[in-house]
């Protein structure tokens, strides 16, 4: 028997969404990597250097802080762009059976078999099922009853897909 609800979508909620998938996806280690990089910049600077070495630790530094933040800006402007695609309501219809789910709303619908999922990111405000590493759908937690929180998690286990809780 196919579970359904409606899922209700804010740009609060949006940003917090692309949030989470970049804190999971490129954000801390990389951040503290950079951030190691950027120190042993300062050192080679204030010690005068002057060699290969100072030049390829900022490009580093300046590459990876580059790549965090078009991370960021690109599934943002993405997220952002089907909000606004959505149109006023900002809703959108979730349907799930055994061996499919569909999603509907003003800016499409489409249906997919529980096996396109390959990871579930279940945080506290949001479920974002991922379909690759850089592709993904949101799904507002206060939305989801509890028994299709289980269909969802069942069915993506079974397909092989992976769920991780991530606080």
């Amino acid at each position: 028997m196919p579970l359904e609800t409606t899922l209700h979508y804010t740009p609060d909620l949006v940003r917090h969404a692309v949030a989470c998938f970049w804190r999971r996806s490129t954000g801390m280690r990389t951040l503290l990597v950079t951030a190691a990089m950027a120190t042993w910049f300062g050192v080679l600077l204030a010690r005068g250097d002057r060699s290969w070495q100072i030049g390829a630790t900022g490009a580093g530094v300046a590459i990876s802080l580059l790549v965090c933040a078009t991370v960021y800006a690109v599934h943002y402007r993405n997220a952002m762009g089907k909000l606004s695609d959505m149109g006023g309501t900002a809703q959108a219809t979730l349907r799930a059976d055994e061996t499919s789910f569909t999603l509907q709303s003003n800016a499409g619908l489409a249906t997919l078999p529980w096996s396109s999922v390959k990871e579930i990111w279940q945080f506290e405000r949001v479920w974002l099922l991922l379909f690759s590493p850089a592709q993904f759908s949101t799904l507002p937690v206060a939305d989801l009853p509890a028994d299709l929180r289980e269909r969802i998690e069942s069915s993506v286990r079974e397909a092989g897909g992976k769920v991780r809780q991530i606080r």
